[in-house]
């Protein structure tokens, strides 16, 4: 049995690998970010081992249900997957923090709960978009960007920069979906949520070639594929940490 911590997975691809993952009897915590949605999040993967709740656009309650999950730990796979963008109504605001709702939940959020966590036994999944190929990686006033493309490359430098720090101990990698029918995706999107939903719960549990990609890799259900040029650019990537760091208060661990 493998046990699964996943963000953002009261719906949409997250809530779909879940309940994948929790009918083979995974052992999935689940990620809510209020109260009513943890409820429907419950009643949807009624095998989950818990749901843990806390608002991402707040650095508070990140760190709340960063500790949170630490408790409910260990881990064998930790799935950043919460995201906002494309036309939410959230994805235009400045939070209560004074920074984008957009870095706050897509970029800083995973980054606080990366920090503040226990690492995980195998493996750890940002989830990105082939949005970031338009990312600016200049990280000019990047806190106030409401931008999603620059969120998503954040995702895939965070994934890299994690990668690096812990070699070949755990596999650390950025994925895109694909283009689905989700929330945030569109009603028009040309996809369902079947195939990368099941190429996400399959990775989670290490089967298939997807789980046996070098740490670092970014890839779609159908495979590994190259990133944004500034994604691997290391000093981008040690300032983005800085930023984040400088932000948040929590520091990069050991």
């Amino acid at each position: 049995m493998t046990r699964i911590f996943i963000t953002g997975s009261s719906d949409g691809i997250g809530q779909a690998a879940a309940k994948i993952l929790a009918d083979q009897g995974h052992s999935v915590v689940l990620h809510a970010r209020n109260a009513d949605r943890a409820a429907s999040a419950h009643k949807a993967v009624p095998k989950a081992e818990a749901v843990l709740v806390g608002d991402l656009s707040s650095i508070s309650e990140t760190k709340k249900l960063a500790k949170e999950a630490k408790g409910s730990g260990p881990f064998d796979t930790i799935i950043h997957n919460a995201g906002i963008g494309y036309g939410a109504t959230s994805s235009r605001e400045i939070t209560a923090d004074n920074i984008s709702a957009v870095f706050s939940v897509n970029t800083l959020a995973p980054y606080i709960l990366t920090c503040l966590m226990d690492k995980p036994t195998s493996r750890l999944l940002y989830m990105s978009s082939d949005s970031h190929y338009g990312g600016d990686e200049s990280l000019r006033n990047v806190t106030q960007s409401h931008s999603y493309g620059d969120s998503k490359l954040h995702d895939v430098m965070l994934a890299n920069a994690f990668s690096r720090r812990w070699g070949d101990s755990i596999q650390v990698v950025s994925m895109h979906p694909g283009w689905v029918r989700t929330k945030m995706g569109g009603s028009m999107a040309p996809g369902g949520m079947d195939k990368p939903a099941e190429a996400l719960a399959k990775w989670a549990t290490g089967q298939g070639k997807l789980a046996s990609l070098k740490s670092g890799a970014f890839f779609t259900p159908s495979g590994e594929e190259s990133t944004h040029p500034g994604a691997g650019n290391v000093g981008k990537q040690e300032e983005l940490l800085k930023i984040c760091q400088e932000v948040s208060g929590v520091p990069v661990p050991e």
